[in-house]
């Protein structure tokens, strides 16, 4: 390894190992300050990790440097914070939409890879290869056995893949390419929703018929680029067709048309939530309702009083929809999307001196009239 490599390298001061996986640590720059992971891997890897570490994308970790070693080769990446999505499946079943979403972004991450030249295919795409971060941003993670596509081989050299989510020709039949992702990326959506594979189950319905076509045996048969794919799904996720999710009797377009309106806490149907929800909501209410309002020391009372516990409830609750993303909203406050914890808590904190601002001003005019 060359001195100056050396010496980069060695900024990194190690924390731990990461999920368990001696190859993988836990570092920070002594410098700068920042977390990021280290990973261990052959030198087979460097094409795809350069590839990366040019074309930054947003659904992939970014790349910060990787060093030759002999035979191996180290990276060192992005740290993600938040949980993969193997580990949230377990805890609880995600709707319908949300995993389309999910899928939709890995097509769009996985569209640079693709079409580069040569292409860059993952073939290790499974649920705990995807986390989202706390923000619920999705981030493919782990090409430690992406390849480069080679134009005349009849299969692939090495037979990696994980049983189950990887495709036929993944085993050697065949050589691998942007096909063999989309395979993954059906078995991948069947088994958010139902959490079960393909060969155990397919969802109903015209989303089922999605799936069935992703994981033809035959790859002509498949969608032929994930941006195909996505403008299938791009039709499911805003509702333009009907699609049966099954288990309730009602299509996936229906439920999601209805249930996407709930106030937060109720949107997912889980039992534990909605009591919390209601729990907390009574809490807000009884404060701002029962709360004294003042004006000159002297406490008001009336339909003056009511008017401005009303408009302070209605302002928390505003807040809450933010803050729980209700119908979208927080996704189009920039600010609030930054990966950065403290912005964040300082946007959220704007917004509601906003609000109550707002409230006051309101309060105001009402009271020209009362």
């Amino acid at each position: 390894m060359e001195l100056s490599k050396e010496y980069m390298l060695s900024q990194y001061q190690e924390l731990g190992i990461l999920n368990g996986n001696n190859s993988v640590r836990l570092v920070r720059h002594s410098i700068t300050g920042r977390i990021a992971v280290k990973k261990c891997m052959k030198i087979e890897q460097k094409p795809v990790y350069k590839f990366l570490m040019v074309h930054k994308n947003k659904f992939i970790p970014q790349i910060y440097g990787y060093f030759e070693n002999g035979a191996q080769m180290i990276v060192i990446e992005e740290y993600i914070e938040g949980r993969n999505l193997e580990d949230i499946l377990c805890e609880q079943r995600m709707p319908v939409e949300e995993g389309v979403r999910i899928v939709k972004e890995i097509c769009r991450g996985m569209i640079p890879l693709h079409t580069a030249s040569p292409p860059i295919i993952c073939r290790d795409l499974k649920p705990e290869n995807i986390m989202l971060t706390l923000q619920g941003h999705v981030k493919l993670i782990d090409f430690d056995i992406a390849r480069v596509v080679s134009p005349g081989k009849s299969r692939d050299t090495v037979i990696m893949g994980t049983e189950g989510f990887a495709p036929p020709e993944q085993f050697g039949r065949r050589q691998t390419d942007g096909r063999s992702d989309i395979y993954a990326l059906g078995t991948i959506l069947n088994y958010i929703v139902l959490k079960k594979f393909p060969v155990e189950e397919i969802v109903p319905g015209k989303l089922g018929e999605i799936i069935r076509r992703c994981i033809a045996l035959n790859p002509d048969e498949r969608y032929q680029s994930v941006k195909e794919l996505e403008g299938e799904l791009e039709a499911l996720y805003h509702g333009r067709n009907k699609y049966e999710a099954g288990g309730n009797g009602l299509s996936a377009g229906e439920l999601l048309g209805w249930r996407r309106f709930l106030p937060p806490g109720f949107r997912n149907g889980q039992v534990w939530k909605m009591i919390l929800a209601v729990m907390g909501y009574l809490l807000v209410f009884y404060i701002c309702l029962d709360m004294d309002v003042s004006e000159n020391g002297v406490i008001i009372t009336g339909i003056r009083a009511i008017s401005q516990n009303i408009l302070v409830l209605l302002a928390q609750l505003a807040e809450i929809a933010v803050i729980f993303n209700y119908l979208g909203c927080r996704d189009r406050m920039p600010l609030l999307k930054l990966d950065n914890r403290l912005i964040r808590i300082v946007g959220y904190a704007v917004l509601e001196l906003v609000f109550m601002v707002i409230a006051v001003l309101i309060w105001m005019l009402l009271d020209l009239f009362i």
